[in-house]
């Protein structure tokens, strides 16, 4: 039996902090249908795991979750099943380097962890870098003055740490991760782990690049950047719509086997 499954960027794909609804009711119909129907539903963000279940609820229930653009990948209760955590030198240093210009936040062992004002109930503030789990650092994200300074924050991240870490921007908004990490070795890891044959990736901005470029069908949105649209497979509205037509792909692909 062909084992497929859904890969869906969070923020911006999934959930949506800046309408009312949050959630597409239709979206939320068609995962449920789409996994009782034996596929696989994931989500593959850059944030943490503990920000996504706080988020969903019971609205969602996954089968996994690639966390931390890639870094840590746990399953639909939080089990840890793979991870790649980040020198934690490197960490610091590139946090010193930007806490005058951007918002930091840490990604350690399963919590979001910040040196400053938390902006929201989950993160914990800490007064040192040494509080962190040395050992399970496995992301930064930092959110800049705007999309410009985004890219240029990534693309010197990249030149001067690029030995330690992989840095992606997403909209204003850097995520950072060990290097050679992305969502699409998350991706990779998880079809390895659950032996998926046809897996489908959405995502709506430049850090999702990886991620749907890992995938057998790439989905993305009309008013993704450009980049984004000449990579993906399927121009499409919604999740809800995405699963649709990966349903129907699959379909004629269990066809031409038989």
């Amino acid at each position: 039996m062909l084992i497929k499954a859904l890969a869906a960027d969070f923020d911006g794909t999934l959930y949506f902090h800046n309408t009312e609804e949050r959630f597409y009711a239709r979206d939320i119909f068609e995962i449920l249908f789409f996994q009782k129907r034996g596929g696989l539903f994931g989500i593959c963000t850059g944030r943490s795991p503990d920000s996504i279940f706080d988020t969903i609820g019971d609205f969602i229930r996954p089968d996994f979750i690639i966390s931390v653009s890639g870094a840590l990948t746990v399953d639909g209760k939080g089990n840890v099943l793979d991870s790649r955590a980040m020198d934690p030198s490197a960490a610091e240093t590139i946090c010193r380097e930007f806490e005058d210009r951007a918002a930091e936040v840490i990604h350690a062992d399963g919590r979001v962890y910040c040196l400053n004002t938390p902006e929201y109930p989950l993160q914990v503030r800490v007064n040192s870098f040494s509080e962190i789990p040395q050992d399970r650092i496995y992301g930064i994200s930092m959110r800049l003055e705007d999309e410009r300074a985004a890219a240029e924050a990534a693309a010197l991240i990249e030149e001067k740490y690029g030995q330690f870490v992989s840095a992606f921007q997403n909209i204003r908004n850097v995520d950072i991760v060990a290097a050679g990490c992305s969502k699409g070795t998350g991706i990779a890891r998880v079809r390895e782990l659950f032996g998926i044959g046809r897996f489908g990736g959405i995502g709506d901005s430049y850090n999702d690049l990886p991620l749907i470029k890992a995938c057998d069908v790439g989905f993305t949105f009309p008013k993704s950047p450009a980049e984004l649209r000449e990579a993906a497979d399927e121009i499409v509205l919604s999740v809800s719509d995405a699963i649709e037509k990966l349903e129907g792909q699959t379909d004629s692909a269990s066809r031409d086997i038989e």
